[in-house]
């Protein structure tokens, strides 16, 4: 049975966007890596990915792909917001190749709210959560023409009627997990932004599943659930020396927010990364609760040059509200603690919570800029499909129910008070006042731009900074001074 995995394509408008051009096709989807390494290890070796947002593709390319490969079943992977391109593809295969083409959809939208997502009938079959396994069944299945009622953990219509099977188990040993085929990937066209780069070629690395803080705002839960999960410290290492050994990769970016909730599994990975003495350069991102000074001084010195901190905010009552589990005091501490250990830190922060005024977000900004940060990645709040935000948003402010605009830098939701132009106005001030002042540009050309292959990027990179602080949609919206 032939399998083709897609990423679904961007729209030309999209592309022309910087910071959806930028940032929407930068990382490999390494859950389509992990489905296709999990169907090669049991068989299922003619196995191929496009991520037409990557590749430049479009619908009529992967309907093209199709028809030369003679594929017998497409899987789409899709957020919230690409959930609108998969229904492109969706439907291009549908009326190029009809029932004989079943189209299987998975990732977190169809996850989050399944009956929603199946509302297009383009789509045969929904994975829900975890889909290595699940997909894996389904195709054995579907190529034996047995009943899909046994797959725990899909969706699918049966004369137009939604059927939920029973709900599949998370993974709790992912040791017994394949590494992402990232060898069906093509590596050369993910770069990472210049300000989280050191050393090409660059590679990412999910280093843990499921979260067990309960903030407000995250969907994480959608495909990973809430029980924390982490490979042994053996295999996260035996990754990272697999990505040298066959793809030359010179840094790792673990993307999981949660790294370091296991403090043990945490210096045993350190202990292992020493022994093996790789010499790679690394990254992690982690919550301001779960480090300690000692523990940053050790990934320091193990080669981790960047941390990456999720803040929020700068205000504790927002903080409050949307349970993030830590104050500004804490925060403040810890972000200091990292560059004393001689790390560069990059924060992200969210403006607009429901509970968020001119005054609170101001306060933000003034915050972020009085931390030692190197570099911020500043979002619009998007309350998405079943989080807890998600049903409170009515109460706070205006919700906008269409999901094709639920792509993080477009206001969705404006809190009570506020206006649509307002929030855009204060997002570009986030940006301009954290980037463009002496301090930012002084601490870049010294850190940063000591490395060609850094410049360089800097280059392609310099219209979105140039985008995200003075060329967003002009509001009417005067300002606050």
């Amino acid at each position: 049975m032939k399998i083709l995995l897609v990423n679904p394509p961007l729209k030309e408008e999209e592309r022309r966007n910087p910071v959806i051009g930028t940032l929407f096709a930068n990382a490999m989807p390494l859950g389509l890596g992990y489905v296709a390494a999990v169907l090669i290890e049991n068989g299922i070796t003619d196995v191929s990915i496009v991520d037409a947002a990557a590749e430049y593709k479009s619908a009529a390319d992967i309907v093209e792909r199709v028809r030369r490969d003679g594929v017998d079943l497409v899987g789409i992977g899709a957020t919230t917001y690409s959930y609108f391109d998969a229904i492109d593809v969706a439907v291009a295969l549908k009326k190029a190749f009809g029932k004989s083409v079943p189209v299987v959809l998975g990732g977190p939208h169809i996850s989050a709210i399944p009956s929603h997502a199946m509302d297009c009938d383009a789509f045969d079959y929904g994975v829900l959560g975890e889909g290595e396994h699940t997909f894996l069944e389904l195709v054995q299945t579907l190529a034996r023409g047995e009943d899909p009622t046994k797959v725990a953990g899909i969706v699918y219509r049966r004369d137009e009627e939604l059927v939920f099977t029973a709900r599949r188990p998370l993974v709790m040993d992912l040791d017994t997990i394949p590494f992402p085929a990232r060898h069906l990937f093509k590596t050369h066209l993910y770069a990472s932004l210049p300000t989280d780069v050191r050393y090409l070629p660059k590679f990412t690395q999910i280093p843990t599943r499921g979260c067990p803080f309960q903030c407000n705002f995250c969907d994480s839960a959608a495909v990973t659930g809430k029980k924390y999960r982490a490979p042994s410290p053996k295999y996260l290492v035996d990754e990272m020396e697999h990505m040298k050994k066959d793809f030359g990769v010179r840094e790792v970016a673990f993307a999981a927010t949660t790294f370091t909730v296991s403090h043990k599994k945490t210096h045993q990975f350190l202990d292992e990364l020493e022994a093996r003495k790789l010499n790679m350069a690394w990254t992690a991102s982690t919550r301001v609760d779960v480090v300690d000074r000692d523990l940053l001084f050790r990934m320091k010195e193990m080669g981790c040059w960047s941390i990456r901190m999720g803040i929020e905010s700068g205000n504790d009552d927002v903080l409050k509200f949307i349970q993030r589990g830590m104050t500004t005091e804490e925060v403040s501490r810890v972000v200091h603690w990292a560059d004393e250990a001689g790390m560069q830190i990059k924060a992200f922060f969210i403006i607009g919570h429901l509970t968020d005024t001119p005054a609170t977000i101001k306060q933000t900004i003034d915050f972020a800029c009085s931390l030692p940060l190197d570099d911020v990645t500043v979002q619009i709040n998007t309350p998405l499909p079943n989080t807890p935000q998600f049903k409170m948003a009515p109460s706070y402010g205006t919700l906008n129910p269409d999901f094709s605009q639920y792509n993080f830098w477009r206001p969705v939701f404006v809190p009570h008070g506020m206006s649509h132009d307002e929030l855009l106005w204060w997002h570009k001030e986030f940006y301009k006042r954290f980037y463009w002042r002496t301090k930012t540009i002084k601490a870049h050309i010294r850190k940063k731009l000591c490395h060609w292959h850094t410049f360089v990027n800097y280059v392609k990179t310099f219209n979105l900074f140039v985008y995200l602080a003075f060329k967003r949609e002009q509001p009417g919206f005067v300002g606050h001074q």
